[in-house]
């Protein structure tokens, strides 16, 4: 899993800004990687002895070809063990424009930690990690993995037996790898809408809701119109929670709530009653401890969880809304003039084919954020029959838009 975050500029880039910018993520929360236990019911550990790679300047292409460079960015390879785990790249265009690609890893950032490193690094606010481990031996490092090996007694014997289920999974899962990796140039349907952040927030005001409580409401509908709903036909929603703090340098620090919508008798034109639920459902949000996956995770064997993983996640009636809120304007400046406009969205490289889609019971996602005056929804979504494309994707998110009086920029 990663996110990518892309600048676009009605103007060519400073490269040399953007170079001070490169290196000045360097040396901030993107300065880190990680670092393999040598026992694995250890769990893994962060290290500042990383590689990063390049600033990636690459030559003009056509305007038309913009939205292709943007894809092939976000399927680079990242490796968060040892690195680089982010990549930052750059275009310009024909006609003049330009944009600018950061690619990161989720494991070293999640959404709002990516957003936090981007505009302290265009403060140029540097802070190197450090990482005692970085200095230990091989012997003091084993002594250390068999003392936190210990301390996750109880999560290695819950992960024995779910080691043993997985295996089993896994070889089961090693079958059908030619098949699910057939469509090589396959993309998952992505759209971006757009729309005048003043006209949505009075969409929402006047429906007794709020910028987020109407996102919901949209990504709701659509999973409704495309039957992506539970057996009562109720659409099933999940919202990542933030949980970070003040100076938090957490890589991922999220919670998650989750409610059903009942759209069956039509658009909700009343979001009074699902803002409430969702108030409510934040409220308990708030005293979240880690979910139960997460030590049994560090006990089980890096490719068993990875199967885990998968079966956890294949749901054809979830439906996933991420919304970061209005961003920092300083993440438009990353080369020390404004950008035109900054996009980011969820990219998961596993999601390369239409068998693996679909035995995951397909995909419905939103990442929503508000810059410059805009709210954006970059909507992720395949969902066989009814959703198979981006251009019945663009339909949806159109015609869903419309019953709230709103239209959308598609890009």
């Amino acid at each position: 899993m990663a996110i990518q975050a892309v600048w676009r500029y009605d103007r060519p880039v400073d490269l040399a800004a953007l170079a001070d910018f490169h290196t000045a993520l360097r040396h901030g929360r993107l300065g880190r990687v990680v670092a393999a236990a040598m026992i694995p019911a250890a769990g893994d550990r962060w290290s500042a002895r990383a590689e990063f790679a390049p600033l990636e300047v690459t030559a003009a292409i056509p305007r038309g070809e913009l939205e292709t460079w943007i894809a092939e960015r976000g399927r680079a390879e990242l490796r968060t063990f040892g690195g680089p785990a982010w990549r930052l790249a750059v275009t310009t265009c024909d006609n003049g424009e330009s944009a600018v690609s950061l690619f990161a890893s989720h494991t070293i950032a999640d959404a709002r930690a990516l957003c936090a490193a981007i505009t302290e690094a265009v403060a140029d606010k540097r802070f190197d990690l450090v990482y005692p481990t970085d200095e230990f031996g091989r012997m003091r490092l084993l002594y250390c993995d068999i003392r936190d090996a210990a301390r996750r007694g109880g999560a290695l014997l819950k992960a024995v037996g779910l080691g043993a289920q997985m295996a089993m999974a896994k070889r089961g899962d090693a079958k059908g790898v030619a098949a699910q990796r057939v469509a090589d140039d396959f993309r998952l349907p992505t759209v971006e809408a757009t729309v005048a952040a003043g006209r949505w927030h009075a969409a929402a005001r006047a429906r007794g809701g709020s910028a987020t409580t109407l996102a919901v409401a949209v990504m709701a509908a659509i999973a409704t119109e495309i039957g992506r709903t539970d057996e009562q036909g109720l659409a099933r929603l999940m919202m990542p929670v933030s949980t970070r703090t003040e100076a938090d340098r957490r890589a991922n620090a999220l919670a998650a709530i989750d409610f059903e919508v009942d759209l069956r008798d039509g658009v909700l034109t009343d979001l009074a009653p699902l803002r409430a639920l969702m108030k409510e459902k934040l409220r308990a949000a708030a005293g979240q401890s880690a979910p139960p996956l997460i030590p049994i995770a560090v006990a089980l064997p890096r490719g068993l969880f990875n199967v885990l993983v998968r079966k956890v996640a294949a749901d054809a009636t979830v439906t996933v809304c991420s919304n970061l809120g209005e961003l920092d304007p300083a993440m438009l400046s990353i080369d020390g003039r404004p950008a035109a406009n900054v996009r980011l969205g969820l990219v998961n490289q596993s999601l390369d084919s239409r068998a693996v889609l679909t035995e995951r019971g397909g995909n419905l996602y939103v990442l929503v954020a508000e810059s410059a005056g805009e709210i954006t929804l970059r909507v992720n979504g395949f969902h066989p029959p009814e959703l198979v494309d981006a251009e019945q994707l663009a339909a949806l998110v159109q015609r869903v838009l419309g019953r709230y009086e709103l239209s959308a920029t598609l890009g």
